[in-house]
């Protein structure tokens, strides 16, 4: 394969990382603090959690569905951190299993929702959200609870400007990659995203595919909001508001077609360090958060346009 071929085959990954240096060049001409090694060890932190998010997401997206109650998910996971159930490692431990075991749980609903009772993803994820966030509001009313020091420390102690949990990151992305690339279910995935009906008709089972990606994707999420929970070092059942969507803007950008079948994982890096990057400058230049939420929306609205005019060329 030549240079020319190589180019126009990858084209999506090289734009969103042009538009991640983009976002570089015009962080360090907005402000001096912004290339420094506290500031970006301060990105990555907020990196984090909705990258590990955006990976679960991701399997959703392939099947050209989407999974509005990740947001929630968050939400819930910080107000089971935040829980002083026990004390010491064993309190800890118990809090994380409980968290991981509630994600695991809303992606069961979701999945048997839309297998099952065949509701579209988009309705059923939307009423897990509302579901999710009143659970998590009847854990923890208001913002408090604690999260113990030796755990912040172990996920946002930094070797350097790198945060500690940029490797539970790097492993959770190592491991999609995998199975994406590898495994029975990343192959199932792509096909039942890009021809259900041919799917099934070639033996795959659509609907176990269905559930597997909704259990990941919801156990990805209370992954992501352990962290969150970590970096605030309290819970909150409203710090998961603005993780759905970001998520969903993360996959797009970084070249997942919301039609299904199409895209990988390689691009969300880059991806989710734009819209980070982004609102760091927003807020060092003083852009009201109420305009962070246009500015995001404009993001994800051009984005599909770009990308569904590409398609259409190249159909």
């Amino acid at each position: 394969m030549n240079l020319r071929a190589f180019i126009k085959r990858h084209d999506n990954l090289f734009i969103v990382y042009a538009i991640l240096l983009a976002v570089a060049v015009v962080g360090a001409v907005s402000s001096p603090r912004f290339l420094t090694g506290i500031n970006l060890g301060n990105i990555m932190e907020q990196a984090v959690g909705l990258g590990i998010v955006a990976l679960g997401q991701v399997l959703t997206i392939l099947l050209a569905g989407i999974d509005l109650s990740v947001g929630a998910v968050v939400s819930m996971s910080t107000a089971i951190m935040s829980l002083e159930l026990s004390g010491g490692a064993a309190g800890i431990l118990l809090n994380i299993l409980l968290t991981l075991a509630a994600g695991a749980l809303v992606g069961v609903f979701n999945g048997f929702g839309i297998v099952r009772l065949r509701i579209p993803p988009f309705i059923m994820t939307l009423s897990t959200m509302c579901i999710v966030n009143g659970v998590a509001l009847k854990i923890r009313p208001v913002p408090g609870g604690s999260i113990p020091y030796e755990f912040m420390d172990l996920l946002f102690g930094r070797i350097g400007i790198f945060p500690h949990a940029v490797l539970l990151w790097a492993v959770a992305g190592a491991l999609l990659v995998w199975l994406l690339g590898s495994r029975r279910l990343g192959r199932n995935l792509y096909a039942v995203g890009g021809n259900p009906t041919t799917a099934a008709l070639s033996g795959i089972p659509v609907g176990r595919v269905r559930m597997q990606a909704h259990i990941l994707c919801s156990v990805l999420a209370a992954v992501g909001g352990i962290c969150v929970a970590a970096r605030m070092g309290s819970g909150d059942a409203t710090l998961g508001e603005t993780y759905s969507m970001d998520s969903v803007t993360v996959c797009v950008l970084g070249g997942v077609s919301l039609f299904g079948g199409q895209g990988n994982i390689v691009g969300l890096l880059a991806s989710t360090f734009i819209l980070t990057g982004i609102s760091n400058i927003l807020n060092m230049v003083g852009v009201s958060s109420y305009y962070q939420y246009v500015f995001k929306g404009l993001i994800l609205l051009v984005t599909v346009l770009v990308f569904s005019i590409k398609d259409k060329q190249k159909g």
